[in-house]
């Protein structure tokens, strides 16, 4: 049965790297013959800058891959200043209050894509004024990534937790259900009182028209000097919570080893502090590499021998998997995780790679080590367990069926 549905997200395609999840889900929504009406704002990310195309005006309607997109203005900024930050999130939460009118009002069902968690305010507004059951899909616990990613001090920490703890606790009782996307997540929520039959865990998947394995491209390794025996990749955005402070300092410590080559493709606010360690070291063997084209990161991807997923050491991280998780499985590739938690424990039960404890760089430097001077037929193995795991745990078949399934069981319930 079709299903009218709306969906609130901060973030939206063009926007890629994780901000170009939420375009996944809704298209797989689209493919299960839902018609979709997205609630959104301008492309601004990873940069803080309105995309070339568009113009932060009041309200824009476009179709886009089967989908009906309404873009409501945004204060644009992803520095990593408060206050700069919360201007972005707040002016979402209050131009998509308005835009989520404009929406057609025979709508089934909403779903909230919570991250941050100001997305969920206009499916709020939504819910009280017209009584359209919505379902949250969260990606980040607040306050808890709110706190962790430093950008509070003392004093006003203690204020807004408490204040993010009582909005939030408002939109988990309101939604008719709750998908998390980590394991982790369900033992938090019902420890702040959420009743478990509320929660579901359905894991992120990977864009699987973008990320699969792919052959080596040596033209394009000679094009991004990415040429090596062993060449171990971070790809992705360079934030505190990424912690690529210990991926540098790891690769320091095997500055010796001059068959292994560390990339660091991406870009973020760390980037300027990152080349100034590998300059003053001079670290030969650490190589940076400007964002690509998302069209063709998977052949990027596939100049690796295994990708590097490093995140910050702070509770909330135990409880999350990172999007990169699941593309670097889709992708076949081996990966070499400085994680706890969730992510640790995927990728030890994917028998996928190796882990070392976050913020561990001599640890990590032996994890490296370890792997490049493994024979190429245990690599062989690691790709044909990465992409194994993925198809059995995070395929969009597994986990966009399941989430298809919460929507209709939540419209259900309308009245």
């Amino acid at each position: 049965m079709s299903l009218r549905t709306l969906m609130a997200t901060h973030w939206f395609e063009p926007e890629g790297g994780a901000a170009g999840h939420p375009g996944i889900v809704a298209r797989s929504l689209v493919a299960r013959d839902h018609e979709v009406h997205v609630v959104t704002g301008f492309p601004t990310y990873p940069k803080g800058e309105i995309f070339d195309g568009y113009q932060n005006r009041f309200y824009q309607r476009e179709s886009l891959g089967g989908m009906t997109v309404h873009r409501g203005a945004v204060y644009p900024s992803h520095d990593n200043r408060a206050v700069h930050r919360a201007a972005n999130y707040l002016s979402f939460a209050a131009m998509g209050s308005l835009t989520a009118f404009r929406t057609p009002r025979d709508l089934d069902v909403g779903l909230v894509y919570l991250s941050p968690a100001t997305a969920a305010i206009p499916a709020l507004l939504v819910h009280a004024t017209r009584h359209l059951p919505f379902v949250v899909y969260v990606q980040d616990l607040w306050p808890d990534s709110v706190t962790a990613s430093g950008f509070l001090d003392g004093q006003r920490q203690g204020r807004v937790e408490r204040a993010l703890h009582r909005y939030c606790g408002a939109v988990y009782r309101r939604a008719s259900h709750i998908a998390v996307s980590a394991p982790g997540m369900t033992r938090l929520l019902r420890e702040r009182g959420v009743p478990p039959e509320k929660i579901t865990v359905l894991p992120n998947w990977a864009d699987e028209h973008h990320f699969g394995p792919r052959p080596r491209d040596p033209v394009l390794a000679r094009a991004l000097g990415l040429q090596a025996p062993t060449v171990l990749m971070y790809a992705g955005n360079f934030g505190e919570l990424q912690d690529l402070d210990t991926v540098v300092e790891a690769a320091r410590l095997i500055a010796h080893r001059t068959d292994i080559l560390v990339a660091l493709v991406g870009a973020g606010v760390t980037e300027p502090r990152l080349r100034s360690t590998v300059a003053r070291h001079d670290l030969r063997n650490v190589r940076f590499v400007p964002p690509q084209p998302f069209e063709g990161i998977a052949g990027v991807l596939a100049l690796a021998d295994a990708q590097v997923v490093s995140l910050k050491d702070v509770p909330v991280l135990r409880s999350t998997l990172p999007s990169k998780l699941q593309a670097n499985l889709a992708s076949g590739q081996p990966i070499i995780g400085a994680v706890a938690g969730d992510s640790a424990a995927v990728i030890e039960d994917a028998k996928a790679g190796v882990t070392s404890p976050p913020g561990d760089a001599l640890a990590l430097a032996r994890a490296m080590e370890w792997f490049a001077d493994l024979p190429e037929s245990e690599h062989d193995r690691l790709r044909f367990n990465a992409r194994s795991a993925y198809d059995q745990r995070f395929s969009e078949k597994v986990i966009g069926d399941d989430l298809s399934a919460l929507l209709h069981e939540a419209a259900g319930r309308r009245g």
